[in-house]
């Protein structure tokens, strides 16, 4: 299962209930008009950015990242950063089980997303109804955030404003790949997902965070437990693994009531990590959004997993 789907489970996948705001004056960027062929292998022209509709979470905070957060009237569950502003917005769903009514009543001049967007139904409903919509591919590991912060931006007719976010990501995650050169200790990591009571994951290989913790001095122990994204968590499979450190969700770990409840998943307190408490938490979009946050995220990683740097 791929990584923005399974953050977006942990969701209420209800959230519809959009209203159309009033009539859109045309709004161009010096950029525009952009024609993109999306990794779907439609062409897209776009025109005009009054009234966005973004597919997932990181699209999102990248397009408020390039100052256009108040054209952005309609946004899936998963986006939930800037928490005031988002909460704040029209929900359509999940980027995974898209309806297309709940997008086409907002009345947006464009639609954005990946490859993850689906079902493909949905997305050709929108465009028959006349909507531009834009398809990324899918970008993976620390060169994501720039590669995709660059395209988003080129879609948007801001290639200047975001060649700048994009360097400003990519310094920040060179100097936390710098601190993780300095490191001696080398933790044994399982990234753990609490999707609901009964839906309880561990990252295999082929994600969007794969190679992550192995540049930042770690031993990602996911990818010998399964090949494509998350893997049902087992307690034979957790324990084998011995995990020095822990890394999960907010909202899932709170779901549970914090560490007592987290640790009493299958196996986890049979670990050395689960017998140490050592056991990371982080917001879910800030861990596997691979947005313009990536880069503290990453020193955030570094730090925390090596305690000889004191951090």
């Amino acid at each position: 299962m791929r990584v923005r789907a399974i953050i977006s489970l942990v969701f209420v996948v209800a959230a519809c209930g959009a209203e159309p705001g009033p009539a859109a004056t045309p709004v161009t960027t010096p950029g525009l008009p952009v024609t993109y062929v999306g990794a779907d292998g439609v062409s897209t022209t776009v025109t005009d950015l009054a009234r966005i509709v973004s597919f997932s979470g990181d699209y999102s905070e990248i397009i408020f990242a390039l100052g256009l957060g108040d054209n952005l009237v309609g946004v899936d569950l998963s986006s939930v950063f800037p928490p005031d502003e988002m909460r704040a917005k029209p929900k359509i769903g999940v980027e995974f089980r898209l309806l297309a009514e709940p997008i086409l009543v907002l009345d947006p001049t464009l639609a954005i997303g990946d490859l993850d967007a689906s079902p493909s139904t949905a997305v050709e409903q929108v465009r028959g109804a006349g909507v531009p919509v834009v398809i990324l591919p899918r970008y993976e590991g620390l060169d994501a955030p720039g590669r995709k912060i660059r395209a988003v931006a080129g879609v948007l007719g801001l290639a200047e404003e975001g060649e700048a976010l994009a360097e400003q990501v990519e310094a920040e995650i060179a100097a936390a790949l710098a601190l993780a050169e300095t490191t001696t200790s080398r933790p044994r990591v399982a990234v753990v997902y609490v999707a609901s009571s009964d839906t309880v994951l561990l990252l295999a290989g082929n994600t969007v965070f794969t190679g992550v913790l192995d540049a930042l001095g770690a031993i990602d122990v996911g990818p010998d437990a399964g090949v494509d994204g998350f893997v049902p968590l087992t307690a034979e499979a957790i324990v084998a693994a011995a995990p020095d450190v822990i890394i999960t969700a907010q909202r899932g770990f709170e779901g549970l009531d914090g560490l007592e409840g987290f640790l009493a998943l299958p196996g986890l307190a049979q670990t050395p990590a689960g017998q140490a408490g050592r056991v990371l938490v982080y917001e879910d979009l800030y861990l596997l959004g691979m947005g313009p946050r990536t880069g503290q995220l990453a020193e955030d990683l570094v730090r925390d997993l090596h305690p000889e740097l004191g951090g």
